[in-house]
């Protein structure tokens, strides 16, 4: 009776129905372990600078600062563009961007910080970011969202600006209400 009833009820199973959501579970079991990762890393960053700086001179402790509080701001910014995938079901390029960015920075700082890099390296990497950070304007000013604005603007003002569902996740309520 059982599996005749399974049998049955298998073939009225929506098979994109049933992976969006083993996909949303999987990603909310992944946001959840991602916060306490980042919580515990935290912690633990703190009661190693609570050590360094008890038994080293202080010199060192901001060199470990410096060095894993970048690091700790690239998971975040990795965290923000998971977010951003598990709320609209795509990446946006801007966070991914800003990921990188932040992580070039990270070298670039650490680099001259402790006086290890060289002019080639460091140019290099100035270099690098600029063009992330051309890359990372023009996502910005050609995105679907800004076009769509640009052109209900330039339509006419008594025009409202059509927004999309995956838009009103992207912009919050009070820049909706401005824009509308």
């Amino acid at each position: 009776m059982l599996r005749t009833n399974l049998k049955t009820e298998w073939h009225h199973v929506d098979a994109l129905t049933l992976f969006n959501r083993v996909i949303d579970v999987i990603f909310k079991l992944l946001i959840f372990f991602v916060v306490l990762v980042l919580a515990m890393g935290l912690v633990k960053m703190f009661l190693e600078v609570w050590k360094i700086m008890s038994e080293n001179p202080l010199k060192d402790a901001f060199g470990f600062i410096v060095t894993n509080l970048l690091t700790f701001f690239i998971v975040l910014e990795l965290f923000k563009s998971l977010v951003e995938y598990f709320r609209a079901h795509r990446l946006k390029l801007t966070f991914i961007v800003d990921g990188t960015l932040v992580f070039i920075l990270r070298e670039v700082m650490i680099g001259l910080y402790e006086h290890q890099s060289s002019p080639l390296q460091i140019c290099s990497l100035a270099l690098l970011a600029l063009v992330l950070g051309a890359v990372r304007t023009l996502a910005i000013v050609y995105s679907p969202m800004e076009r769509r604005m640009v052109e209900s603007l330039h339509a006419g003002s008594g025009k409202k600006f059509d927004v999309t569902e995956d838009d009103k996740g992207l912009i919050g309520a009070s820049k909706l209400a401005a824009m509308q």
